[in-house]
Protein backbone atom coordinates (compact mmCIF):
# COMPACT_ATOMS: atom_id res chain seq x y z
CA UNK A 1 0.00 0.00 0.00
CA UNK A 2 0.99 3.77 -0.62
CA UNK A 3 1.63 6.22 1.81
CA UNK A 4 -1.70 7.86 1.38
CA UNK A 5 -3.89 4.56 0.87
CA UNK A 6 -7.27 5.17 3.13
CA UNK A 7 -7.44 2.58 5.93
CA UNK A 8 -10.95 2.37 7.52
CA UNK A 9 -10.95 0.44 10.94
CA UNK A 10 -15.15 -0.90 11.21
CA UNK A 11 -16.12 -2.53 14.66
CA UNK A 12 -19.44 -4.52 14.92
CA UNK A 13 -21.37 -5.57 18.06
CA UNK A 14 -25.11 -6.55 18.79
CA UNK A 15 -27.50 -6.53 21.28
CA UNK A 16 -30.94 -8.44 22.09
CA UNK A 17 -32.12 -11.47 22.04
CA UNK A 18 -32.87 -14.29 19.27
CA UNK A 19 -36.58 -13.99 18.80
CA UNK A 20 -37.08 -10.45 19.80
CA UNK A 21 -35.32 -7.37 19.46
CA UNK A 22 -32.09 -8.56 17.47
CA UNK A 23 -29.98 -5.95 16.64
CA UNK A 24 -26.31 -4.79 14.62
CA UNK A 25 -24.09 -2.03 15.30
CA UNK A 26 -21.23 -1.05 12.96
CA UNK A 27 -18.70 1.57 13.84
CA UNK A 28 -16.12 2.88 11.51
CA UNK A 29 -13.57 5.49 11.25
CA UNK A 30 -10.34 5.82 9.36
CA UNK A 31 -6.56 5.23 11.35
CA UNK A 32 -5.93 9.14 12.12
CA UNK A 33 -9.21 8.82 14.20
CA UNK A 34 -8.87 5.65 15.95
CA UNK A 35 -8.18 6.92 19.42
CA UNK A 36 -11.17 8.55 19.29
CA UNK A 37 -13.07 5.80 20.92
CA UNK A 38 -10.46 6.21 24.04
CA UNK A 39 -10.95 10.00 24.07
CA UNK A 40 -14.68 9.28 24.83
CA UNK A 41 -14.56 6.20 27.03
CA UNK A 42 -11.97 8.23 29.39
CA UNK A 43 -13.87 11.87 29.02
CA UNK A 44 -17.32 10.00 30.17
CA UNK A 45 -16.10 6.96 32.37
CA UNK A 46 -12.54 7.49 33.27
CA UNK A 47 -11.05 4.71 31.56
CA UNK A 48 -9.79 3.67 28.27
CA UNK A 49 -11.98 0.44 28.16
CA UNK A 50 -14.98 -0.82 29.70
CA UNK A 51 -17.17 -3.93 30.00
CA UNK A 52 -20.94 -4.71 30.00
CA UNK A 53 -20.37 -5.03 33.50
CA UNK A 54 -18.67 -1.55 34.51
CA UNK A 55 -21.54 -0.05 32.07
CA UNK A 56 -24.51 -1.13 34.25
CA UNK A 57 -22.44 0.82 37.02
CA UNK A 58 -22.46 3.90 35.43
CA UNK A 59 -25.33 7.29 35.11
CA UNK A 60 -27.49 6.86 32.84
CA UNK A 61 -26.91 10.72 31.95
CA UNK A 62 -23.41 9.98 31.53
CA UNK A 63 -24.08 6.65 29.23
CA UNK A 64 -26.57 8.78 27.10
CA UNK A 65 -23.96 11.88 26.46
CA UNK A 66 -21.41 10.00 25.73
CA UNK A 67 -23.60 8.06 22.93
CA UNK A 68 -24.57 11.29 21.50
CA UNK A 69 -21.01 13.04 21.74
CA UNK A 70 -20.01 10.19 19.17
CA UNK A 71 -23.12 10.59 16.93
CA UNK A 72 -22.67 14.14 16.39
CA UNK A 73 -18.95 13.10 15.31
CA UNK A 74 -18.64 13.58 11.59
CA UNK A 75 -15.22 11.52 12.06
CA UNK A 76 -17.53 8.61 13.19
CA UNK A 77 -19.81 6.51 10.87
CA UNK A 78 -22.52 4.81 13.08
CA UNK A 79 -24.67 1.93 11.18
CA UNK A 80 -27.52 0.11 13.06
CA UNK A 81 -29.51 -2.88 11.95
CA UNK A 82 -32.67 -4.32 12.66
CA UNK A 83 -32.80 -7.92 11.85
CA UNK A 84 -36.69 -8.05 12.26
CA UNK A 85 -39.02 -10.57 14.11
CA UNK A 86 -40.50 -11.96 9.97
CA UNK A 87 -36.83 -11.86 8.59
CA UNK A 88 -35.75 -14.19 11.75
CA UNK A 89 -38.12 -16.17 11.54
CA UNK A 90 -38.04 -17.15 7.69
CA UNK A 91 -34.18 -17.69 8.68
CA UNK A 92 -35.21 -20.17 11.73
CA UNK A 93 -37.33 -22.18 9.78
CA UNK A 94 -34.59 -22.84 6.99
CA UNK A 95 -31.83 -23.28 9.76
CA UNK A 96 -34.77 -26.62 11.08
CA UNK A 97 -35.51 -27.90 8.32
CA UNK A 98 -31.63 -28.24 6.99
CA UNK A 99 -30.65 -29.25 10.91
CA UNK A 100 -33.65 -31.41 10.46
CA UNK A 101 -32.00 -33.16 7.64
CA UNK A 102 -28.52 -33.56 8.86
CA UNK A 103 -29.95 -35.44 11.81
CA UNK A 104 -32.12 -37.85 9.37
CA UNK A 105 -28.88 -38.55 7.12
CA UNK A 106 -26.99 -39.95 10.30
CA UNK A 107 -29.51 -42.40 10.56
CA UNK A 108 -28.89 -44.89 8.05
CA UNK A 109 -24.42 -45.04 9.18
CA UNK A 110 -25.94 -45.89 12.65
CA UNK A 111 -28.51 -48.48 11.63
CA UNK A 112 -25.75 -49.98 9.24
CA UNK A 113 -23.41 -49.87 12.45
CA UNK A 114 -25.71 -51.73 14.25
CA UNK A 115 -26.72 -53.80 11.82
CA UNK A 116 -22.68 -55.13 11.86
CA UNK A 117 -22.71 -55.64 15.60
CA UNK A 118 -19.63 -52.22 15.16
CA UNK A 119 -22.03 -49.84 17.49
CA UNK A 120 -19.44 -48.31 19.36
CA UNK A 121 -17.92 -45.99 15.55
CA UNK A 122 -21.92 -45.62 14.81
CA UNK A 123 -22.39 -44.09 18.50
CA UNK A 124 -19.09 -41.92 18.08
CA UNK A 125 -20.11 -40.58 15.18
CA UNK A 126 -23.61 -39.44 16.34
CA UNK A 127 -22.71 -38.41 20.13
CA UNK A 128 -19.49 -36.61 18.10
CA UNK A 129 -22.43 -34.58 15.78
CA UNK A 130 -24.25 -33.84 18.62
CA UNK A 131 -21.81 -32.01 20.78
CA UNK A 132 -23.04 -29.08 19.63
CA UNK A 133 -25.65 -28.98 21.86
CA UNK A 134 -23.92 -29.23 24.88
CA UNK A 135 -24.21 -25.32 24.96
CA UNK A 136 -28.11 -24.93 24.30
CA UNK A 137 -29.12 -22.68 22.67
CA UNK A 138 -24.96 -21.81 21.37
CA UNK A 139 -25.64 -23.69 18.59
CA UNK A 140 -28.66 -22.03 17.39
CA UNK A 141 -28.01 -18.51 18.31
CA UNK A 142 -24.16 -18.48 16.97
CA UNK A 143 -26.14 -19.15 13.45
CA UNK A 144 -28.56 -16.26 13.94
CA UNK A 145 -25.89 -13.72 14.72
CA UNK A 146 -23.35 -15.05 12.21
CA UNK A 147 -25.71 -14.82 9.91
CA UNK A 148 -26.50 -10.94 11.33
CA UNK A 149 -22.54 -10.04 11.52
CA UNK A 150 -22.11 -11.68 7.39
CA UNK A 151 -25.37 -9.26 6.54
CA UNK A 152 -23.99 -5.78 8.12
CA UNK A 153 -20.27 -6.60 6.40
CA UNK A 154 -21.95 -7.23 3.14
CA UNK A 155 -23.39 -4.09 3.13
CA UNK A 156 -20.23 -2.12 3.36
CA UNK A 157 -20.22 -1.48 0.45
CA UNK A 158 -23.67 0.88 0.88
CA UNK A 159 -22.22 2.16 4.25
CA UNK A 160 -18.24 2.64 3.93
CA UNK A 161 -17.17 5.83 2.79
CA UNK A 162 -14.45 4.30 1.44
CA UNK A 163 -15.94 1.55 -0.32
CA UNK A 164 -19.07 3.04 -1.47
CA UNK A 165 -16.61 5.72 -3.33
CA UNK A 166 -15.81 4.68 -6.47
CA UNK A 167 -12.26 6.97 -6.79
CA UNK A 168 -10.63 4.92 -4.33
CA UNK A 169 -9.02 2.33 -5.74
CA UNK A 170 -6.30 1.29 -3.56
CA UNK A 171 -7.87 1.26 -0.08
CA UNK A 172 -7.98 -1.46 3.05
CA UNK A 173 -11.54 -1.49 5.01
CA UNK A 174 -11.18 -3.99 8.11
CA UNK A 175 -13.87 -5.46 10.16
CA UNK A 176 -13.38 -6.14 13.97
CA UNK A 177 -16.20 -8.64 15.00
CA UNK A 178 -17.04 -8.88 18.53
CA UNK A 179 -17.20 -12.76 19.36
CA UNK A 180 -14.17 -14.56 17.87
CA UNK A 181 -14.15 -17.38 14.91
CA UNK A 182 -18.19 -18.69 15.20
CA UNK A 183 -19.31 -15.09 14.34
CA UNK A 184 -17.11 -14.65 10.87
CA UNK A 185 -16.92 -18.48 10.25
CA UNK A 186 -17.90 -17.06 6.85
CA UNK A 187 -15.51 -14.86 5.81
CA UNK A 188 -12.97 -16.93 3.46
CA UNK A 189 -15.59 -18.28 1.61
CA UNK A 190 -17.37 -14.27 1.34
CA UNK A 191 -13.96 -12.76 0.46
CA UNK A 192 -12.66 -15.78 -1.89
CA UNK A 193 -15.59 -16.35 -4.33
CA UNK A 194 -16.83 -12.68 -5.06
CA UNK A 195 -16.54 -11.35 -8.58
CA UNK A 196 -13.61 -9.72 -9.80
CA UNK A 197 -14.69 -6.57 -9.38
CA UNK A 198 -16.12 -6.80 -6.50
CA UNK A 199 -14.74 -4.15 -3.75
CA UNK A 200 -14.24 -7.12 -1.45
CA UNK A 201 -11.40 -9.44 -1.27
CA UNK A 202 -9.14 -11.07 1.30
CA UNK A 203 -6.06 -8.73 0.81
CA UNK A 204 -8.26 -5.31 1.17
CA UNK A 205 -10.93 -6.08 3.06
CA UNK A 206 -9.96 -8.48 6.14
CA UNK A 207 -12.65 -9.62 8.47
CA UNK A 208 -11.37 -10.73 11.78
CA UNK A 209 -13.57 -12.62 14.58
CA UNK A 210 -12.32 -11.09 18.14
CA UNK A 211 -12.84 -13.00 21.46
CA UNK A 212 -14.19 -10.65 23.71
CA UNK A 213 -13.58 -7.71 21.34
CA UNK A 214 -16.17 -5.47 22.64
CA UNK A 215 -13.45 -4.89 25.46
CA UNK A 216 -9.82 -5.26 23.86
CA UNK A 217 -10.40 -3.35 20.56
CA UNK A 218 -11.78 0.53 20.68
CA UNK A 219 -13.55 0.27 17.45
CA UNK A 220 -15.49 -2.89 18.69
CA UNK A 221 -15.91 -1.60 21.98
CA UNK A 222 -17.32 1.72 21.03
CA UNK A 223 -19.69 -0.30 18.79
CA UNK A 224 -20.66 -2.54 21.54
CA UNK A 225 -20.99 0.29 24.59
CA UNK A 226 -23.44 2.26 21.84
CA UNK A 227 -25.52 -1.28 21.18
CA UNK A 228 -25.60 -2.37 25.30
CA UNK A 229 -26.48 2.19 25.75
CA UNK A 230 -28.51 2.02 23.53
CA UNK A 231 -30.31 -1.27 24.45
CA UNK A 232 -30.54 -0.39 28.33
CA UNK A 233 -31.32 3.54 28.83
CA UNK A 234 -34.54 4.62 28.31
CA UNK A 235 -35.26 6.50 25.46
CA UNK A 236 -31.55 6.33 23.73
CA UNK A 237 -32.46 4.45 20.69
CA UNK A 238 -34.96 7.25 19.16
CA UNK A 239 -32.18 9.57 17.55
CA UNK A 240 -30.48 6.29 15.69
CA UNK A 241 -30.84 5.64 12.16
CA UNK A 242 -31.59 2.35 11.82
CA UNK A 243 -31.88 0.11 8.77
CA UNK A 244 -33.62 -3.24 8.61
CA UNK A 245 -30.83 -6.20 8.41
CA UNK A 246 -30.28 -7.31 4.28
CA UNK A 247 -31.74 -10.70 3.65
CA UNK A 248 -29.87 -13.80 1.46
CA UNK A 249 -32.05 -15.99 -1.00
CA UNK A 250 -32.45 -19.32 0.15
CA UNK A 251 -29.75 -21.10 -2.37
CA UNK A 252 -26.92 -18.55 -0.44
CA UNK A 253 -29.04 -19.61 2.81
CA UNK A 254 -28.33 -23.25 2.20
CA UNK A 255 -25.02 -22.62 1.04
CA UNK A 256 -24.42 -20.44 4.58
CA UNK A 257 -26.01 -23.21 6.88
CA UNK A 258 -23.80 -25.87 5.02
CA UNK A 259 -20.65 -23.63 5.75
CA UNK A 260 -22.01 -23.31 9.11
CA UNK A 261 -22.48 -26.83 10.00
CA UNK A 262 -18.99 -28.05 9.43
CA UNK A 263 -16.76 -25.34 10.39
CA UNK A 264 -18.15 -24.11 13.65
CA UNK A 265 -17.93 -26.70 15.78
CA UNK A 266 -14.19 -27.08 15.61
CA UNK A 267 -12.47 -24.11 17.95
CA UNK A 268 -10.83 -22.04 15.94
CA UNK A 269 -8.68 -18.86 16.77
CA UNK A 270 -6.09 -15.89 15.59
CA UNK A 271 -3.34 -15.34 17.35
CA UNK A 272 -3.81 -15.45 21.72
CA UNK A 273 -2.67 -13.44 23.90
CA UNK A 274 -2.29 -15.54 27.76
CA UNK A 275 -2.26 -13.65 30.64
CA UNK A 276 -1.47 -14.90 33.83
CA UNK A 277 -0.25 -12.96 37.42
CA UNK A 278 -1.19 -9.69 38.34
CA UNK A 279 -1.88 -7.43 35.50
CA UNK A 280 -3.25 -3.98 36.41
CA UNK A 281 -6.68 -4.21 34.28
CA UNK A 282 -5.90 -1.20 32.21
CA UNK A 283 -2.91 -2.48 31.08
CA UNK A 284 -4.05 -5.74 30.53
CA UNK A 285 -6.70 -4.40 28.28
CA UNK A 286 -4.45 -2.17 26.43
CA UNK A 287 -2.24 -5.01 25.46
CA UNK A 288 -4.10 -6.97 22.72
CA UNK A 289 -4.41 -3.38 20.73
CA UNK A 290 -1.08 -2.18 21.32
CA UNK A 291 0.28 -6.02 19.79
CA UNK A 292 -2.33 -5.40 16.65
CA UNK A 293 -1.01 -1.78 16.23
CA UNK A 294 2.34 -2.47 16.03
CA UNK A 295 2.05 -5.10 13.27
CA UNK A 296 0.42 -2.70 10.96
CA UNK A 297 -3.25 -3.66 11.86
CA UNK A 298 -1.98 -7.68 9.96
CA UNK A 299 -2.36 -9.76 13.39
CA UNK A 300 -5.31 -10.27 15.84
CA UNK A 301 -4.84 -11.28 19.25
CA UNK A 302 -7.57 -12.85 21.18
CA UNK A 303 -7.16 -12.22 24.80
CA UNK A 304 -7.39 -15.19 27.63
CA UNK A 305 -6.76 -14.90 31.14
CA UNK A 306 -5.21 -18.37 33.13
CA UNK A 307 -6.16 -18.51 36.42
CA UNK A 308 -4.51 -19.95 39.05
CA UNK A 309 -5.59 -22.61 40.41
CA UNK A 310 -6.36 -23.85 36.74
CA UNK A 311 -2.92 -25.42 34.03
CA UNK A 312 -1.98 -24.37 30.92
CA UNK A 313 -2.51 -27.94 30.15
CA UNK A 314 -6.49 -27.75 30.61
CA UNK A 315 -6.77 -24.43 28.81
CA UNK A 316 -5.00 -26.13 25.54
CA UNK A 317 -7.24 -29.55 26.29
CA UNK A 318 -10.37 -26.68 25.94
CA UNK A 319 -8.95 -24.19 23.55
CA UNK A 320 -6.92 -26.47 20.90
CA UNK A 321 -3.00 -26.66 21.12
CA UNK A 322 -0.93 -23.96 19.46
CA UNK A 323 1.45 -22.71 21.76
CA UNK A 324 3.61 -21.65 18.75
CA UNK A 325 1.02 -18.87 17.99
CA UNK A 326 0.49 -17.82 21.42
CA UNK A 327 1.69 -15.01 24.16
CA UNK A 328 2.01 -15.79 27.43
CA UNK A 329 2.20 -12.60 29.05
CA UNK A 330 3.00 -12.51 32.68
CA UNK A 331 2.36 -10.48 35.87
CA UNK A 332 3.57 -10.09 39.22
CA UNK A 333 3.11 -13.18 41.09
CA UNK A 334 0.42 -13.33 44.11
CA UNK A 335 0.52 -16.86 45.37
CA UNK A 336 1.99 -20.73 45.50
CA UNK A 337 -0.98 -21.06 42.89
CA UNK A 338 0.81 -17.99 40.28
CA UNK A 339 3.79 -19.98 40.42
CA UNK A 340 2.77 -23.27 40.09
CA UNK A 341 1.34 -22.06 36.78
CA UNK A 342 4.18 -19.79 35.61
CA UNK A 343 6.18 -23.04 36.44
CA UNK A 344 4.22 -24.87 33.98
CA UNK A 345 4.50 -22.29 31.40
CA UNK A 346 8.14 -22.10 31.55
CA UNK A 347 8.01 -25.93 30.45
CA UNK A 348 6.59 -25.09 27.56
CA UNK A 349 9.30 -24.50 24.98
CA UNK A 350 6.86 -23.41 22.15
CA UNK A 351 5.48 -20.91 24.01
CA UNK A 352 6.69 -17.18 23.86
CA UNK A 353 6.78 -15.64 27.25
CA UNK A 354 7.00 -11.84 27.82
CA UNK A 355 6.78 -9.85 31.21
CA UNK A 356 3.80 -7.44 31.83
CA UNK A 357 6.38 -4.88 32.56
CA UNK A 358 7.98 -4.49 29.48
CA UNK A 359 4.22 -2.95 27.76
CA UNK A 360 3.94 -0.46 30.19
CA UNK A 361 6.56 1.92 28.26
CA UNK A 362 3.69 1.24 25.37
CA UNK A 363 0.89 1.87 27.39
CA UNK A 364 2.92 5.70 28.03
CA UNK A 365 3.08 5.86 24.50
CA UNK A 366 -0.51 5.06 23.89
CA UNK A 367 -1.53 7.39 26.66
CA UNK A 368 0.58 10.34 25.70
CA UNK A 369 -0.87 9.61 21.61
CA UNK A 370 -4.52 9.99 23.48
CA UNK A 371 -4.13 13.07 25.38
CA UNK A 372 -2.49 14.87 22.14
CA UNK A 373 -5.81 13.80 20.04
CA UNK A 374 -7.83 15.34 23.06
CA UNK A 375 -5.72 18.51 22.95
CA UNK A 376 -6.43 19.08 18.95
CA UNK A 377 -10.12 17.79 19.24
CA UNK A 378 -12.92 20.38 19.73
CA UNK A 379 -13.23 19.28 23.46
CA UNK A 380 -13.36 22.03 25.84
CA UNK A 381 -10.93 22.64 28.09
CA UNK A 382 -12.65 21.69 30.92
CA UNK A 383 -13.46 18.46 29.36
CA UNK A 384 -9.81 17.87 28.02
CA UNK A 385 -8.12 18.47 31.41
CA UNK A 386 -10.91 15.11 32.15
CA UNK A 387 -9.50 13.29 29.79
CA UNK A 388 -5.83 14.11 30.92
CA UNK A 389 -6.49 13.55 34.85
CA UNK A 390 -7.81 10.24 33.59
CA UNK A 391 -4.66 9.37 31.65
CA UNK A 392 -2.71 10.81 34.88
CA UNK A 393 -4.32 8.15 37.00
CA UNK A 394 -3.86 5.15 34.60
CA UNK A 395 -0.09 6.14 34.00
CA UNK A 396 0.49 6.63 38.05
CA UNK A 397 -1.30 3.06 38.99
CA UNK A 398 0.93 1.35 36.19
CA UNK A 399 4.34 2.90 37.40
CA UNK A 400 3.82 2.01 41.40
CA UNK A 401 2.97 -1.59 40.62
CA UNK A 402 5.33 -2.02 38.31
CA UNK A 403 8.21 -0.46 40.85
Amino acid sequence: MSPGTPIELNGYDETGTVGRNLRFVRVGLNTENELRPFVYSLLHFGTITTTKNFLNGQSDARKASYVRMILNDPAIQISQYSFYTDHQIDVLRQFCMLEEQQLFRRRYPLLLGLEQHNERSALEGIAEYLRRYGRSPYWLESFMKSYGFRMVVGDLVHSSKVLRNPKFRDYRVISYVDGGYPFVFWWQQFLTLVPSNSRFSAAKTPVFGITKGDEYYPVTSMAGNIAHISNTVPGMIYPHNISELPRMDKPELNEFYADYSTRVSTPTFLKRVLFSGSIPWVLQYAIPFILHHKGGYNDIYEPFRLEPGKSLHSFYRTFGYYPQNDILVEGKLQSGRDQELRDECGRENKLKKVSATQFVSDFKQLTSAIEQEASSSNLTHPQVSAVTQAILRSVQLLERWAA
